[in-house]
């Protein structure tokens, strides 16, 4: 078979991605615009539905000529190779070669194989695609609306399938005819009002009509009222606090405060509600006397900047005592985005109990040091709680050394290390480890220098032993002598 002349094939000669020569039948292929693509790309685009990876073949081309098959279509098929550092392309037709009659057929080819792509895609879209007239009647739909209009608008199972009567929108063309176009949320609930769904539509000029696209929204929308839920539950939640929160933007303003902080701070709502500055809250909190007032007004507002930067840290926190007697704990938390926010805690009557309870501890320490008996209190567990001045002289211990280690072992030791052996210590000791109820009880025993010792022991609230020593005057010293140490008795006790 002879080869077809040189001006009846479709020939084009590129040279990198630019088109260098070609014959008309490959001109006239490009009749249609190239749409700001390089030659060689709209060449590609154009021969896609045939050839799909012509793509990879001219990024590296084949030195020998080689017969690429259309997938489409018997009619078309193409040869490539490489030839003097360019790249040659024959489309050529069914016989192997192409007049100029025959550069229209296969125009018409590849135009009709993207329009039936186009189509498909169009069809089967998630989008729900149609096109109405301007007063809103449909004039096409793709598949995925046809379906969903079945599913909203068809009450019968089992119905045969029709064209929908009614527009799944029926107010859309009336806010697009008063011209009101682009994009839009609406939403649209099933025949038996159970169901609503939500689309976003975006809305184009068509033909005296519009097309229409609608994607689902129903995502968005449930995660936007479940935002909505959490800002309101937030927002009843900081409500009921009983401390004052107030939180500033990166600016510096003040974006969210509650309840509490209008009662702890004194300040109005109107002048909250305008989103006023940090300076201008903490000013106003001053010329109320809710600050601690300083020595100077330079000192206190480099205090402000010093609270802003400690805040932005999480590591402001500090204990405002105010001139009224009120004391607040003021904390600053750091917050995305460069926010930050205050938290008021109203401590006054925390810190008067505190006091309270300190002033307590003092007065009864100093009831028992003014008792001449020497008094001491255990827990159950046998660890030293209190004990009075007149133990301490007493049994010259130092409170300041045993006061990590002070339990009943520990004391016992210096009982025992003053008095003669009795097993009176011993049943101090079970007394105050027994559990439930106990009676008081007192036993004697004899110091070393002869005085006679009696320990009163009485159960008090929360299984605590009080346990007290009283002593008689020194003994003369002739008595005194014969009680003096032994030694080997010493020995014996240790």
């Amino acid at each position: 078979m002879s080869t077809p002349p040189f001006d009846d094939k479709a020939i084009f000669l590129f040279h990198d991605s630019d088109l260098v020569d070609a014959t008309p039948q490959a001109t006239a292929l490009f009749s249609g615009g190239t749409d700001g693509l390089s030659d060689l790309d709209a060449l590609v685009q154009l021969l896609a539905p045939h050839v799909p990876n012509l793509r990879q073949i001219t990024e590296n081309p084949p030195a020998t000529k080689t017969r690429i098959d259309g997938v489409t279509t018997d009619s078309i098929w193409i040869e490539i190779n490489e030839t003097g550092g360019r790249t040659r392309i024959v489309v050529n037709g069914t016989h192997g070669k192409l007049c100029i009659e025959k550069k229209a057929t296969i125009a018409q080819e590849i135009q009709l194989s993207e329009l039936a792509m186009l189509r498909d895609l169009t069809q089967h879209s998630p989008q729900l695609v149609w096109q109405e007239t301007s007063d809103g009647r449909l004039l096409w739909a793709n598949q995925t609306y046809l379906t969903f209009a079945d599913s909203m608008l068809s009450p019968a199972k089992g119905a045969p399938k029709t064209w929908p009567s009614t527009s799944i929108f029926p107010g859309l063309h009336e806010t697009l005819g008063a011209g009101t176009t682009g994009a839009r949320r609406l939403s649209v609930k099933s025949h038996d009002q159970s169901t609503e769904h939500w689309f976003d539509i975006t809305s184009t000029p068509f033909n005296a009509g519009f097309l229409h696209y609608a994607s689902d929204a129903n995502g968005i929308v449930r995660a936007e009222r479940e935002r909505q839920n959490f800002k309101q539950t937030l927002g009843k939640t900081f409500a009921e606090l009983s401390c004052g929160l107030a939180v500033f933007d990166k600016n510096r303003r003040l974006t969210t405060f509650n309840p509490a902080i209008l009662d702890l701070t004194g300040l109005q709502f109107e002048f909250l509600s305008n989103r006023p500055t940090l300076d201008t809250v903490l000013d106003r909190l001053r010329e109320k006397r809710m600050l601690p007032e300083p020595k100077n007004y330079a000192n206190w507002r480099a205090k402000f900047t010093a609270v802003e930067e400690a805040a932005k840290d999480g590591s402001y926190r500090e204990t405002w005592a105010l001139p009224d007697g009120q004391t607040y704990r003021v904390s600053g938390r750091p917050h995305p985005d460069g926010a930050f926010a205050f938290m008021f805690e109203d401590i006054s009557a925390e810190v008067s109990l505190a006091r309270r309870f300190r002033d307590d501890i003092e007065t009864g320490q100093a009831v028992l040091d003014a008792m001449p008996d020497a008094v001491a209190v255990f827990s159950a567990a046998g660890t030293l709680l209190i004990s009075n001045q007149a133990y301490t002289d007493f049994w010259q211990t130092n409170p300041a050394v045993y006061h990590e280690q002070r339990s009943l072992q520990t004391e016992m030791k210096v009982w025992k290390n003053y008095s003669t052996n009795t097993q009176i210590w011993s049943r101090i000791r079970s007394f105050i480890h027994q559990a439930g109820q106990r009676d008081a009880w007192s036993d004697t025993t004899f110091l070393d220098d002869g005085r006679q010792l009696t320990c009163h022991t009485n159960p008090i609230a929360a299984g605590k032993t009080l346990v007290r020593f009283t002593t008689t005057a020194k003994v003369k010293p002739e008595i005194q002598k014969l009680m003096m140490r032994d030694p080997a008795i010493q020995i014996g006790k240790r």
